[in-house]
């Protein structure tokens, strides 16, 4: 009878047996990887989480992963070895052309930009061979460029455009001495001021502001932050009045990159909302898109009126002003539904490398199609083409590669 009842233990231990290994362990091997795996795809959802966040909240980390990547079917392409795949906005034809039109310039040390006013998309970011990094150098004197905030900002005050002011000394003289105590008296006005780029004019306009509401508007168009990894301009507190008068003309430290000064342009071609750069179009991940790009706005910086009064006299600038008579904006000119605006802006201080540091800044329309520009040039006794010039190059070579549909 014991006998018996040992062989049906057994007997059940075994049919226990057989049932587990055939039915429960695999449930449980299966149960515990379907848990490593779910953990295995939160792990990765968060890291591609952090990693987006990180892509598009750091320009200069895209810029970074920009210069790491290939040319691929027509587009900027780089990969990780995670599957990863990020395909850039800018456009490698142009960047081609522009870079062999700056070799046979021989333009040693210069850069060019070009965004998308409306949506923030890089379009060109060119710099010379020899100095790979220059659109992101944010050290470079904003020379007059920065004129374009102080018009601003006196606007914004509710000053009246045409209204003359009485000012002192011609419109080159970079000394506040003159400026206020000159006994060579010429009443101007805003429009011509800022097609000349009229130093005298924009020092008193300067001391008419004062140093809070001149510094309130250069804070508004990205003077002095510090986020977002984006190479934004640099401007200090003046010293004293006269100081105030240099900075508000252009003619005092303030600095800024090829990038912050097309942000600038694209800003006053945006109606005055500025929309926040971006290198990147798309991602993605083992072949499935994990983001597009989508337009970022940073904010309403001046008011739409303000915005088209100095997008035309930046349109004087170059029809009569102070680029009128630059050999390759004259070149523009043959293509007549072309429409080409912006601020010229020379120094020959405070530089490194020393030299004439010659900008341009400014927007080009084409039907529909608008873009923001920028170049900057820092040029020695000899030279070939002008700072303001990139610019004019930058835009031909855009329109020979059917970017702008400009007609003659």
């Amino acid at each position: 009878m014991a006998d018996l009842k040992i062989r049906e233990v057994r007997y059940w231990f075994f049919a226990f047996a057989i049932i587990f290994g055939i039915v429960i362990y695999p449930y449980i091997i299966n149960s515990k990887a379907n848990v490593e795996t779910k953990s295995d795809i939160e792990v990765e959802k968060k890291y591609y989480k952090e990693f987006l966040e990180k892509l598009t909240d750091n320009f200069t980390y895209q810029f970074q992963l920009f210069k790491k990547s290939h040319v691929e079917d027509g587009r900027y392409v780089y990969r990780d070895l995670n599957g990863t795949e990020i395909i850039f906005t800018i456009n490698p034809e142009i960047q081609k052309d522009i870079k062999r039109e700056f070799k046979r310039y021989k333009l040693k040390y210069g850069a060019f930009v070009a965004v998308q006013p409306s949506t923030g998309k890089v379009v060109a970011a060119v710099s010379s061979i020899a100095y790979p990094d220059l659109t992101m150098k944010n050290t470079f004197v904003t020379a007059s460029t920065f004129k374009i905030v102080t018009a601003a900002a006196a606007l914004e005050f509710g000053l009246n455009p045409k209204e003359m002011l009485i000012t002192r000394g011609h419109d080159d003289s970079c000394s506040p001495e003159v400026w206020f105590k000159s006994n060579y008296i010429i009443p101007r006005n805003m429009f011509h001021s800022f097609a000349y780029s009229s130093n005298p004019y924009f020092g008193v306009l300067g001391r008419i502001l004062g140093t809070y509401r001149l510094f309130e508007y250069a804070y508004k168009f990205g003077f002095n932050r510090n986020d977002y990894g984006f190479p934004w301009g640099i401007i200090r507190k003046p010293l004293d009045d006269y100081d105030l008068a240099l900075i508000a003309a252009g003619l005092g430290e303030t600095r800024t990159s090829p990038f912050h000064e097309a942000l600038i342009s694209a800003t006053i071609e945006n109606g005055g909302v500025m929309v926040l750069p971006s290198l990147i179009e798309e991602v993605k991940y083992r072949g499935k898109v994990i983001y597009s790009y989508h337009p970022r706005v940073l904010g309403r910086v001046i008011k739409e009126k303000t915005a088209k009064i100095i997008r035309k006299m930046m349109l004087d600038t170059v029809k009569f002003g102070t680029a009128s008579d630059k050999k390759l904006f004259r070149r523009l000119n043959r293509y007549s539904y072309l429409t080409v605006g912006g601020k010229t802006g020379t120094l020959s201080q405070l530089n490194y490398p020393e030299g004439r540091c010659e900008w341009f800044t400014g927007f080009v329309e084409d039907g529909d199609k608008k873009l923001a520009v920028s170049s900057v040039a820092v040029n020695e006794a000899k030279y070939y083409i002008t700072g303001y010039e990139v610019s004019a190059l930058g835009i031909l070579t855009m329109i020979h590669n059917n970017f702008l549909l400009a007609r003659k």
